[in-house]
């Protein structure tokens, strides 16, 4: 998925970077970086993630995308600002289901409920 295309389904506007990059991966954890992977800042319980902006970057993100100002210049990143980064991961979750009728299953519970992660990865032969 090139970056222009992202623009389109999020409604963004792109701040630094290249539209004809190809993104691959999305994710919303700093830590959990793969290649070609744009870090979603989302607000947490108790900090945003424009925190760890800095350190997806240093974990290898090729961009991100945020609802605030970013204060420091990134002109070898991909910068797409969004008016609600919760609202861009959603169109961006439904756009792929609709392209790729992915089968969805959700897991619910108040504290991420383990016992039923590891249930449905024990049918699924997933591992978490």
């Amino acid at each position: 998925m090139k970056v222009e295309e992202i623009l389109r389904v999020v409604k963004g506007r792109i701040l630094s970077g290249d539209i004809e990059t190809k993104i691959t991966n999305f994710s919303n954890d700093s830590k959990e970086i793969k290649e070609k992977c744009i870090y979603l800042a989302l607000q947490g319980e108790t900090k945003h993630g424009n925190e760890y902006i800095e350190d997806a970057f240093n974990n290898g993100a090729i961009g991100c995308i945020t609802d605030r100002e970013i204060e420091k210049e990134y002109n070898d990143k991909v910068i797409i600002k969004v008016e609600d980064t919760i609202k861009a991961l959603q169109e961006l979750a439904k756009y792929k289901r609709e392209k790729y009728n992915i089968p969805v299953i959700a897991i619910t519970g108040s504290v991420r409920e383990n016992k039923h992660e590891r249930h449905y990865c024990k049918c699924d032969g997933t591992k978490i």
